[in-house]
Order: C-alpha cells, then structure tokens, then sequence
C-alpha cells in the first residue's frame, strides 16, 4: 500500500480530448491544456506521486452533462483506486469546471465516504459569463474584450465543429443565482441590472448544487479552494433589450465590464462561492494549476 493517499485529478473544461468527444482526435490526451497538464504531471511526479498507481487523471467527456460524467467515469475510477490501493480514501484534485464534478458527485447520491480532500482549482462554483453568448445568439462572446480567455477562445473553436446541441453541458456553467446579476443595460446615462430570476437563462443545475453546498463540509474532510486574482476577468455583460423569444431573449451583447479580483477565466467571487478554506494566488487559470500542485504537500 502506497505511503501517500492516492490523488485523482479532474481537468477542467477542453482539459480531455480524445476521440470519445471529438471523433478522429485519437487517445486521451490534455488537448488544448497540454502545456500545463504535462507541466503539472512533471510536479506530481516531484512529489512522488506515481501516474496509474497512486496519481489518476480522469479525462472525460466534458459535452456530457456533469451528472453523467460523475455517474460513468468518476464513481467507477474512485472504485479502482480504492481497490488497487487498497485503501478506503482518495483526494480529488479539480482544475475549473472538473471541480463541478467532483461536488456532483460528493453532493448527490452517488456519495459514497470515499474522499478524504475535495481540492478545487479556478472551480466556477457559481458559474462564469462565457456561455452567455453562445446559448443566447450563437456568437463569440464580448469580442470587443480584447484577448479572449482560455474558455472563450476554446469555445469558439469547438463550436465551429459541434453544435449547442450537442453539448449539453455547457448551461451548467452558466452564472447562477448565487453569481448575482450579471447583465446590464442603459437607459440614458443610467445602468441597470436585469434581475437573475427574470431571466429566461438560468443555471438551475448550479442554483441547485449551491443550495446544497453544506454537504460538503459534512462528507469530506477538508474542502480547499484555490482562486486567481490581478488577471483581466470578465465580469458582467451589457446588453440591449430582449430582441425575440427565440434568440438574445434575455438581451443581445454590446459591450462587457471585466474586474480584476479573477484568474481571466472566472471572477474570484464564484470560485468562492461555495465554502473552503481559501488559497488566492496573483496568476492566471492555467499557473493557478501549478501553483496548487506546489501547495499541496501542506493541503493534505
């Protein structure tokens, strides 16, 4: 039996690609996160983790809803380490959307008292704006922003190959009640915010795992949540009224507000919106990864 508690890592969204998500795109691999993924193996390796003995990534479908995902690949991999190891613990180690995955599971259930840490990287607990666009009109979001983010660019471009359709997943991470009111718009030289609840786009998959978020504290150990700052992060979008039921019903976007308290990818306020003992650190969503693997030794 292995000295360390084994550790599974769950890659965040577009951190798996293989053929199984995209057809014709061969074995598992980190796709588009490989840079950081083989950087991050590299630092597990340091720590004397060992990949398929006592270090497990999950890779996985990530256009199949979180609760699927949880059900057919997460709850049968915890089942193997624990009988490969012969222990009765794993941690979880989750970079962004991952982390939604290992709260499904820890959270429904199909919870089984198997996870001794729940560690969430950049984890957008209360959502993020970049599927905003998407869901509501089909176009890249907030292109007048600048440099797109990791999310926003890997969705345009994987959209141009499958559809929304066929990636059901994606209105799970939009914002959720708890991310509060995110769109504005203007009436003259005034700003107003459109309230979350009258929205024909709402979160109801998060809004749901938030008013639970107490089994956490109560299922595992520890919960650790690890969140970037002083990174260009969009924040709110601006829109004109709603232009039809069927497309931009909740407005069409014109411009986007960004906040600074975020890691480019998600605002610091829903990687924070679930609780944890909190770890904040001045890099980027990727960096944040690696600086999580360097934290670990005194996490768990």
């Amino acid at each position: 039996m292995s000295l360390k508690l084994p550790l599974i890592f769950i890659p965040g969204l577009f951190g798996s690609l293989g053929s199984e998500v995209i057809p014709h795109t061969g074995k598992w691999h980190f796709g588009p996160s490989r840079y950081t993924g083989v950087r991050f193996i590299k630092e597990m390796e340091k720590q004397g983790y060992i990949l398929n003995k006592n270090f497990f990534i999950m890779f996985y479908n990530w256009r199949q809803s979180t609760k699927d995902v949880a059900e057919l690949a997460l709850a049968p991999l915890i089942y193997k380490v624990l009988k490969l190891n012969g222990c009765t613990k794993v941690n979880l180690l989750c970079h962004g959307t991952g982390g939604l995955i290992g709260r499904y599971y820890i959270q429904s259930d199909l919870f089984t008292p198997s996870i001794k840490h729940l560690i969430l990287v950049g984890t957008p607990n209360a959502g993020f704006v970049a599927p905003f666009n998407y869901l509501s009109g089909g176009n890249f979001p907030y292109p007048f922003a600048g440099e797109p983010d990791f999310i926003s660019l890997n969705l345009t471009l994987f959209l141009k190959i499958i559809s929304t359709s066929e990636f059901p997943a994606l209105s799970e991470f939009l914002p959720s009640k708890s991310y509060g009111d995110y769109l504005i718009y203007s009436r003259g030289q005034d700003f107003f915010s459109i309230p979350y609840q009258s929205m024909q786009l709402q979160n109801t998959f998060l809004d749901d795992l938030n008013t639970s978020s107490n089994l956490l504290q109560e299922r595992v150990s520890k919960v650790i949540l690890v969140g970037g700052r002083s990174c260009n992060t969009v924040d709110t979008l601006q829109v004109f009224p709603a232009c039809s039921l069927d497309k931009w019903s909740d407005g069409k976007v014109i411009d986007c507000t960004s906040t600074l308290e975020g890691d480019s990818c998600t605002p610091l306020k829903s990687v924070l919106a679930c609780p944890g003992e909190e770890y904040l650190f001045n890099v980027d969503y990727g960096e944040l990864l690696l600086q999580a693997a360097n934290l670990l030794p005194a996490l768990i």
